[in-house]
């Protein structure tokens, strides 16, 4: 008598998850996202699952947000300012040479050539009452509007500098903005990562919840996409329209609610 097959094993998962918004409740003490890490240990006595945290801060602001808020697992890869790739090891970061030179090298050229249009931009965001122009972590030139209704009017106002550049991307996440090369976004970044861990789109997951995501909830780089129920409308609208789900719960809980949906743990 033949032996019984063994069960194939199931693929690898990659999850790439925004941190503010979508695992982050600022409103909640830690530990952090408790529900997620239950989630992901579980997942992981099944198969292989790669987890990245794709955010627009730098480093040490992510470094420190993790040990205070008390995370119980950390990330195998993180994105950095919307483009910059690191492997984590012993919660240390390992830059991923190749990308990270050439995304400098792009983003030097380019905010060279767009140095006198940036500085044009400059003048003429002057006129908006309390907007912040300051030097971003990577950009020139970073905004902080006072409200979000002047967020609306200051995208509107970049316009020609965009036009200009169109190679160029303003990078907003609520009312801050910064600008970067479109080459290097949160969506390409999760494919490069994907490459490297040999993981297709089709075992691919992505959830975010601000306009600085959209890039990545994309079909393109996840078949999979979710966002919190606090996402704003337009990530609301593009997780929809790419048959994706959008979460009943907000934050990190509605992450799970997606999670459980579409690869059903028992």
């Amino acid at each position: 008598m033949s032996k019984p097959s063994s069960p194939t094993p199931l693929p690898a998962l990659l999850l790439s998850t925004d941190f503010d918004g979508t695992l982050l409740d600022h409103s909640l003490p830690p530990p952090l996202a408790p529900e997620f890490f239950d989630w992901l240990e579980n997942e992981r006595r099944r198969r292989r699952v790669v987890w990245i945290i794709n955010t627009g801060r730098d480093w040490e602001s992510l470094h420190d947000e993790l040990i205070q808020r008390q995370a119980r697992i950390w990330p195998d890869w993180v994105v950095l300012v919307e483009r910059e790739i690191h492997r984590i090891i012993n919660q240390r970061q390992e830059p991923l040479p190749c990308w990270n030179r050439r995304c400098q090298e792009t983003h030097d050229d380019l905010f060279h050539r767009a140095a006198p249009q940036l500085q044009q931009t400059r003048r003429d965001l002057a006129h908006f009452p309390d907007l912040q122009l300051i030097t971003d972590i990577g950009s020139p030139l970073g905004l902080i509007a006072a409200s979000p209704e002047q967020a609306d009017e200051v995208q509107t106002a970049l316009e020609p500098l965009l036009r200009a550049f169109p190679e160029m991307h303003s990078v907003r996440n609520s009312v801050y903005f910064r600008f970067a090369h479109i080459d290097f976004q949160k969506g390409s970044c999760l494919a490069r990562i994907a490459q490297e861990e040999g993981i297709p789109p089709e075992n691919c997951f992505a959830a975010g919840d601000h306009l600085n995501d959209l890039p990545m909830l994309d079909p393109r780089h996840a078949h999979q996409l979710c966002c919190p129920s606090n996402a704003v409308p337009a990530v609301q609208a593009q997780v929809r329209l790419h048959q994706g789900h959008v979460s009943r719960q907000s934050t990190h809980l509605g992450v799970v609610e997606a999670l459980e949906q579409f690869f059903n743990f028992k």
